[in-house]
């Protein structure tokens, strides 16, 4: 009996440490290229481009980040005005979809259609997420075009705005779910309304749905780059992912300031 329960625990024993070897590994994979762009922001030219690259810099710099001509922060660098744009998209598009989605997502959580509508509902608002961006990326650009909005921060709100409420309305209606609505039924028995109930009850409650759906909306935001590439053509206008792709160019590939730009945007 005894051996059998070493044998057991043995082998639970290399469960274990095959599965932490498996996610030490998947981690590795993923975290490295992460780590590589970083150290080869700190590399100077002539490592950049050495035959035998190291893990670590040899010679540390910060030239690619306050060099006043090659500095990303410099005060002639355009990355900072990219920042500086996606600042403003992300944050006002993820105020919108949080208004806006907050609203339709309480509606549906408390709410029953008839003949128990309400999932075929939310389904066919989740299938706006499901769709393609490149295959509303023409259409949208001729929208835009037709409306004035070309090269503006408002075209791109709008498009986030669109395509990121699908996510927020199902997010915020499962954290609704979650509160009992009697909480909401006794602040109208004394006297609330159903709306001043929902800002004073249901959404303190919901607080941490607000935190975690704004974080996933402003991630959404910030790293999107098919909508930005087409809808923005002017550097003034670009936000971060297409911005840090200007450090492509024809002839050469900017590596330095590519991967301190990219870096501080991460």
């Amino acid at each position: 009996m005894e051996n059998a329960k070493t044998g057991m625990k043995a082998k639970r024993l290399r469960g274990e440490i095959i599965r932490y070897i498996t996610l030490f590994g998947i981690c590795l994979i993923v975290l490295f290229p992460i780590y590589w762009m970083i150290i080869t922001s700190f590399k100077p030219a002539g490592e950049l481009f050495a035959s035998d690259q190291t893990f670590f810099p040899q010679n540390f710099t910060l030239q690619y980040y306050i060099d006043p001509i090659d500095g990303v922060v410099s005060s002639g660098s355009p990355f900072i005005g990219f920042f500086l744009n996606s600042m403003i998209v992300a944050s006002v598009s993820m105020i919108i979809c949080l208004v806006i989605g907050s609203l339709a997502a309480y509606s549906l959580a408390r709410f029953e259609l008839r003949i128990n509508k309400n999932d075929r509902l939310s389904f066919a608002i989740l299938t706006a997420r499901m769709l393609p961006p490149i295959v509303v990326i023409v259409p949208m650009y001729l929208i835009m075009q037709s409306l004035g909005l070309l090269n503006t921060h408002w075209a791109m709100i709008i498009v986030y705005t669109g395509f990121n409420l699908p996510f927020v309305v199902w997010m915020m209606k499962a954290f609704f779910q979650e509160i009992p609505p009697d909480l909401e039924e006794s602040a109208m028995v004394d006297g609330d309304s159903r709306m001043k109930a929902f800002y004073k009850i249901v959404l303190p409650l919901a607080a941490p749905g607000l935190v975690a759906t704004s974080i996933f909306t402003l991630i959404l935001t910030w790293n999107e780059f098919l909508f930005a590439m087409f809808l923005l053509n002017s550097a003034d206008m670009m936000t971060l992912p297409p911005g840090i792709a200007t450090y492509i160019t024809q002839y050469e590939t900017n590596w330095g300031e590519l991967t301190a730009a990219a870096t501080l945007a991460v």
